[in-house]
């Protein structure tokens, strides 16, 4: 039948169709709406307030023109990810922000040769490039879950599939996983870009000694950046689970262990510490304190227990807990 709305409800949904579609839809959505004003009222010629109902019961313009784009979603990030992205994306670039703060202030302290007029805009940039970089990193992150259709929503609004109340001792707080995210991104940062400021100021305050090989470090760069992705991956699942769950678990075994292979090779390499600083700490302490020299002396020794003590505990408490509250 012939009307005015129709008329123009029909253009407004195919107006930004491509050309070769836009007859077809218009046909079909003719055709759709005389069968469904029909079935309505039947012989009965259908009132504008009927028209009106029958439209609404179609949806909007845009939803149905939504419909029957052939490009589909053409959101970058769509509603359903937005929110997530820029939670996401505020965690990552204040990590980032700190993580180059602390690098600058530690260098400037150590290195008090570098004019203010030449660290003020080195620093600058620097920030731009790690903001930059955050910034493409969690974007392009939620595009590829945006085109795939990864499903990121921590809640489910189906009552059938409501999850259980989890116990009090069975959450994760919130600050535990954003601050497992910012160490990670912290931890890049420092390594990567100014490791040389990881080191200690001997008592006479005349000497700062690195404790890394900053020559080693910056060769194995790629190791850096796994150890540190996983990490984010551990940290953003748990925060994406809220909870101790049984997947939790299998991710932080798996990512655990993993991060446990990369310690050993980052860490077994007897060239990743500073000959200057093993040395400096054996002189320091020689006889009066051989315990202290021994550990000091074998600092990568020392640094590798001590992580791999951290992912075990890890492991443990996530996969305790997991056993204990995901029933």
């Amino acid at each position: 039948m012939k009307n005015d709305l129709i008329d123009r409800y029909v253009y407004a949904v195919t107006r930004n169709l491509p050309s070769k579609t836009k007859d077809d839809v218009c046909n079909e959505l003719y055709t759709l709406i005389d069968d469904m004003l029909e079935s309505r009222c039947g012989d009965i010629l259908p009132t504008e307030t009927e028209i009106k109902i029958v439209l609404t019961e179609l949806g909007t313009p845009s939803e149905l023109a939504s419909k029957y784009n052939p490009d589909g979603d053409r959101y970058l990030i769509g509603p359903n990810y937005y929110e997530k992205y820029k939670f996401l994306l505020t965690i990552v670039l204040g990590a980032t922000a700190l993580g180059l703060a602390i690098a600058s202030i530690v260098t400037a302290i150590i290195d008090s040769n570098v004019p203010w007029y030449f660290a003020i805009p080195s620093w600058f940039g620097m920030l731009i490039m790690g903001l930059l970089n955050g910034f493409a990193f969690v974007t392009l992150l939620f595009v590829i879950f945006q085109r795939k259709g990864i499903d990121v929503k921590i809640s489910t609004d189906n009552l059938d599939n409501l999850p259980p109340v989890p116990k009090k001792k069975a959450i994760i707080p919130k600050h535990e996983s954003l601050m497992g995210i910012s160490i990670s991104i912290i931890f890049a940062i420092l390594f990567l870009i100014a490791p040389e400021i990881l080191g200690v100021v001997f008592v006479n305050g005349t000497s700062f000694v690195p404790i890394f090989n900053t020559d080693v470090i910056k060769s194995i760069w790629y190791i850096i950046i796994a150890f540190a992705a996983l990490g984010l991956i551990r940290d953003c699942y748990k925060l994406y689970e809220g909870r101790y769950t049984k997947r939790l678990a299998a991710v932080t075994v798996v990512t655990d262990i993993l991060s446990a292979i990369l310690t050993f090779i980052f860490l077994l390499d007897n060239r990743i510490i500073n000959v200057d600083f093993s040395s400096t700490i054996v002189n320091l302490f020689q006889d009066d304190a051989e315990f202290i020299s021994n550990i000091f002396s074998r600092f990568n020794i020392f640094f590798l227990c001590v992580i791999l003590f951290a992912l075990t505990l890890d492991m443990g408490v996530t996969v305790f807990n997991a056993l204990k509250y995901d029933n």
